[in-house]
């Protein structure tokens, strides 16, 4: 009987230890919502001009997100895990030419700045907010937009 009642104990605090972490998730994907606008982009240690992206807009909706630029429109979904440093994120694309792949990231969200350092499909999760030759890493900076 003693275990029983211990094991509920435990299992009550674990439950009870994960729940700010899901509150924290919650506030953090809140914290996305709106419309965001490239302002930086680098690939492979590279800078990338950012002629494709200047009409671009990256839209978070929920953990939803459309992005629209010159070549189309491709959507997803995200995950984030804040518990981590620094925190990572998970796109999944939904249609276009990454169809089901899953992109691994690193991001800082502050105010209305997002900086995400991703993988290309299929490469390692970056671990630092860099980009080298041929890592298949790709840095990003966006603003958010006025309402």
């Amino acid at each position: 009987m003693k275990r029983q009642v211990l094991m509920i104990v435990v299992v009550g605090l674990l439950l009870a230890a994960d729940q700010p972490k899901s509150d924290a998730t919650r506030k953090e994907i809140k914290d996305f919502q709106g419309t965001w606008k490239w302002v930086s982009l680098e690939m492979d240690g590279k800078k990338l001009p950012l002629d494709a992206f200047k009409d671009g807009m990256l839209v978070i909706t929920g953990d939803k997100f459309t992005t629209s630029l010159v070549e189309g429109t491709s959507h997803g979904t995200f995950k984030v895990d804040v518990s981590k440093k620094p925190k990572t994120i998970d796109v999944t694309f939904e249609d276009g030419p990454d169809k089901g792949k899953t992109m691994p990231g690193i991001y800082e969200l502050k105010g209305d700045t997002y900086k995400v350092c991703m993988a290309l499909a299929g490469k390692d999760r970056p671990t630092a907010f860099a980009t080298k030759p041929e890592s298949g890493h790709v840095l990003e900076v966006l603003k958010r937009q006025k309402r």
